[in-house]
């Protein structure tokens, strides 16, 4: 039986601004992958784990089944990572986030989904800009992306005006996560710190 909803973690970024691969990143004895697979786990059908040629992941364990696949656009940012793992999935709808958001809500991710039916994506609005990680996408996206990839267009929002988004203003997203901790990544060391202080403040 196909799922009917998939988690894609992008964890084949760069991290040139940490300076190691996030994915492996030890954070309270978990790595920062498995903290994400954790807060998808239970939530989607299916997690599917998209990484850059030749990287080499940390082991994972959930009970939602996951699977690892490689990018098909490696090079191209998140927008070909969310790509890949579109097409790696029969689910009519995917929630796209990254390795290196460790802090995710369930109920905000649940909320996502719930919305997208009738749409070709939901993206919360931060800061008065999509958040296109942390985004629910249905596989009406897919032909759009591919001739964004194509013509070497890489911006990952930069076809929401083309396609049936619905967009989500602090006001709704918040009722879900008040404080936008799904939205906190990790690129420097201070942002690893300050994420490792909010995880001990929930974990005790």
């Amino acid at each position: 039986m196909a799922p009917d909803t998939a988690g894609i973690i992008l964890a084949g970024g760069q991290s040139t601004r940490l300076g190691r691969d996030k994915a492996s990143e030890i954070l309270l004895e978990r790595s920062l992958l498995q903290r994400v697979v954790d807060h998808l786990d239970g939530v989607v059908d299916e997690i599917v784990v998209v990484k850059a040629p030749d990287q080499s992941l940390p082991a994972t364990v959930s009970t939602t089944p996951a699977r690892v696949v490689e990018d098909a656009y490696p090079g191209t940012g998140p927008l070909g990572g969310i790509y890949t793992g579109l097409i790696s999935t029969e689910a009519p709808a995917a929630i796209a986030v990254a390795c290196d958001m460790p802090v995710l809500q369930p109920a905000l991710l649940q909320e996502l989904l719930r919305l997208l039916p009738g749409y070709d994506l939901v993206a919360p609005i931060k800061e008065s800009l999509p958040e296109p990680l942390c985004t629910t996408y249905a596989k009406s996206c897919i032909d759009i992306i591919r001739a964004k990839l194509e013509a070497g267009e890489y911006k990952a929002s930069g076809y929401f005006d083309d396609v049936n988004a619905l967009l989500l203003e602090p006001e709704v997203w918040q009722r879900f996560d008040p404080d936008g901790l799904s939205f906190l990544n990790i690129n420097r060391e201070d942002e690893l710190d300050r994420v490792r202080h909010i995880l001990l403040s929930l974990e005790t």
